[in-house]
């Protein structure tokens, strides 16, 4: 037999060997690389939902938080007339559990901006004398249950006309308020005032704000 044909025999029999197999310790190595990789996964999904628990958990803590702060100030108008004597309130107060930062206020009569108190009798006719209250609200904490009377008078006819002017049709009040996070509202008199709007942040009534 030459040379040749004895190579050609054992290429034969290595093909019907089949390829060499894989030792014992390469397929212990694929198996640990297997489960290192399912376990990693699997790490990675606990964390995830760890993370979402933990997110949802926060955040129903702060609106726990936010609820136990919560501010609401009510606008209450107190009047009367009996002929010879009449008199009118109007005042606000907070009836919410938490602080309430009044960061603005806006009143107009008669399609004016009204800026402050005097202005706003002279509008109406009257004057101002030792028969009316004043008082500020903008810029104020109002402590839950504080109550701030804006103005009040005993005058029969100054009495009349705020009561005449506050069911008139087009003159409103809006004011804004906000809680300790910042959380804020806007109440309107045109609308319900026992159903204020959420804002981002307090609008700037600018030079049309009302100042005391």
């Amino acid at each position: 037999m030459t040379d040749e044909e004895s190579e050609t025999g054992e290429e034969r029999a290595v093909e019907k060997r089949g390829a060499p197999s894989v030792p014992g310790t390469e397929r212990l190595f694929v198996r640990m690389t297997m489960w290192q990789t399912i376990l990693s996964v699997v790490g990675i999904f606990i964390a995830v939902v760890a993370l979402y628990a933990a997110l949802k958990e926060s955040a129903a803590v702060r609106q726990q938080t936010a609820a136990a702060v919560w501010p609401f100030v009510q606008m209450i108008i107190e009047d009367y007339d009996h002929g010879d004597m009449a008199g009118f309130t109007m005042s606000f107060v907070n009836v919410g559990v938490g602080p309430a930062k009044v960061r603005s206020l806006r009143l107009e009569i008669d399609g004016q901006a009204i800026r402050d108190w005097t202005q706003a009798v002279n509008i109406l006719g009257g004057d101002l004398d030792a028969n009316v209250g004043r008082n500020f609200l903008g810029g104020r904490v109002l402590r839950p249950e504080e109550r701030v009377d804006l103005i009040t008078t005993t005058d029969p006819d100054l009495a009349r006309r705020f009561q005449m002017a506050i069911a008139t049709q087009g003159n409103y009040v809006s004011y804004c308020y906000c809680s300790i996070f910042d959380e804020c509202w806007v109440a309107d008199s045109r609308k319900d005032l026992d159903d204020p709007e959420p804002a981002d942040e307090c609008p700037d009534f600018g030079e049309a704000a009302f100042r005391n």
